[in-house]
């Protein structure tokens, strides 16, 4: 795969149909020949519009796309069951207009259903020539990690159990790719994810490169209104002070090196030896010329030992950050 995917969040929603398929053609005739979506991403418009742009194109493609989030009131409109994989499967197959799909990623860990069942869903799947290879991207959800105080980014064991079952007593396909944060302010995948996906050969798909975009410049001071992670999260108190300072610094740095915040931070993690891919989420075709152009300027080695020294290695200034808030936000009100 191509060592930037694109990401098509935005598709059908804040980027209209003819934008997308402006953006889709311009990363893949630069090279890229990832391409990331998912059943929830705008309803499924997102699939749609991909699947139409890439029709003649299919050849050149790899499609990832997702299953898990909720897609409907119903009780089996979400999760990893073998009826919920395969019939999201075959749903994503008609939006996209393939007959196959490269990589079926698990967008979250289902904790509800065992993980045989979904291994063994995913094979079947995978005999029947439905998907080729099967990938995890396991970030828990804010709720969750304040349900479980202290659980990581990335639940680490779960991607174990998961490889270490399909090649021992299932003798199924076992995830090949791992999707998680990281970037500048959110290193924790440092600590085991990274490690463990070198143990057990699989690749690692960076997302969020520029936090949601608290990396591009407009949150040093007060967070703008309009912004995605704004709109999700609120960025304000004082738990939000150590991530300013090192925002500030980071700023700081990327401008000795004669790049904007954005550029750096793209130059930053596609330089990392561990980084199979790195998802990137244009809502502009300037934002994709910006972080293709990033991803081919080396950070040196002085400057990656300058950003350890404002962001230590396997520490999280961002989501650790989120997790504080969201808790505190939700202590404020139940008292």
């Amino acid at each position: 795969m191509s060592t930037v995917t694109l990401g098509t969040f935005n598709f059908g929603g804040p980027t209209d149909e003819a934008a997308a398929e402006e953006i889709i053609h311009t990363a893949l005739d630069a090279g890229v020949n990832l391409v990331d979506t998912a059943n929830a991403y705008q309803d499924g418009r997102s699939e749609q519009i991909l699947g139409k742009a890439i029709r003649h194109r299919r050849d050149d493609v790899l499609i990832a796309t997702k299953c898990y989030n909720e897609v409907g009131p119903g009780p089996n409109d979400w999760g990893n069951s073998a009826y919920a994989v395969k019939r999201e499967c075959e749903r994503s197959l008609r939006r996209l207009g393939v007959d196959h799909i490269d990589i079926f990623h698990l967008h979250r860990h289902d904790l509800r259903t065992p993980v045989e069942e979904t291994l063994g869903a995913l094979a079947d799947l995978v005999r029947e020539g439905k998907i080729r290879y099967i990938g995890t991207s396991t970030m828990p959800s804010p709720e969750e990690m304040a349900e479980q105080p202290g659980l990581g980014v990335v639940p680490t064991w779960r991607l174990v159990e998961m490889a270490v079952l399909a090649r021992g007593s299932l003798g199924t396909p076992g995830p090949i790719a791992e999707q998680s944060p990281y970037n500048l302010l959110e290193r924790e995948v440092e600590r085991d994810i990274l490690p463990i996906c070198r143990e057990y050969g699989v690749g690692f798909v960076a997302y969020s490169p520029l936090a949601m975009g608290y990396l591009s410049e407009r949150f040093l001071g007060e967070p703008p209104a309009d912004a995605r992670f704004t709109e999700w999260w609120s960025p304000r108190g004082t738990v939000w002070e150590p991530v300013q300072r090192a925002l500030a610094a980071l700023l700081d740095l990327a401008a000795e090196h004669g790049q904007s915040l954005p550029e750096f931070a793209h130059s930053w993690l596609s330089g990392s030896s561990d980084v199979t891919s790195t998802i990137i989420g244009p809502r502009t075709l300037d934002q994709l010329t910006l972080a293709l152009r990033a991803t081919e300027t080396a950070v040196d080695a002085q400057a990656r030992q300058a950003v350890d020294a404002i962001v230590a290695p396997g520490s999280s200034l961002w989501f650790r950050t989120i997790e504080q808030g969201h808790r505190g936000t939700r202590d404020s009100e139940e008292s």
